[in-house]
């Protein structure tokens, strides 16, 4: 079973394209599962500096066996086991659906244009006020 954790700005359309990745994971891949945690902007440098030392990622190289540098950390994935991925990027190139990839392996695409990332963006921001 595969649980990851993805974190991010709420107003981050990187934030936002690891979400519609993971949901769409989730949908067609039956032991998949996530948790998201969208931050507001003006928490997220706190959130990365408790998470990362709390999680000892500092102590531990990530899972392409590099050292990530948490003040660089526009999004945090992780594993639910708590094996830090990255950031959006690093979540693409680990579940190989970097478009082409994609495409050519599963034949399938998932298209995820800059306004629909901007919009959904958005919305979580929205939502994420809304409950304060």
């Amino acid at each position: 079973m595969a649980h990851f954790v993805i974190a991010g700005k709420a107003n981050d359309p990187e934030y936002a394209k690891a979400e519609m990745l993971a949901h769409h994971l989730r949908t067609n891949l039956p032991d998949f599962h996530i948790e998201l945690i969208p931050k507001h902007p003006s928490q997220w440098e706190e959130y990365v500096r408790n998470t990362y030392t709390q999680k000892r990622w500092s102590e531990r190289m990530a899972r392409d066996r590099t050292y990530k540098d948490p003040a660089r950390l526009q999004q945090m994935i992780w594993r639910k086991s708590g094996e830090l991925i990255g950031d959006t990027g690093d979540f693409l190139k680990m579940v190989g659906c970097e478009t082409k990839e994609m495409k050519e392996t599963y034949n399938e695409e998932l298209k995820l244009s800059d306004d629909l990332l901007n919009d959904i963006s958005k919305e979580t921001m929205a939502s994420l006020v809304g409950k304060s």
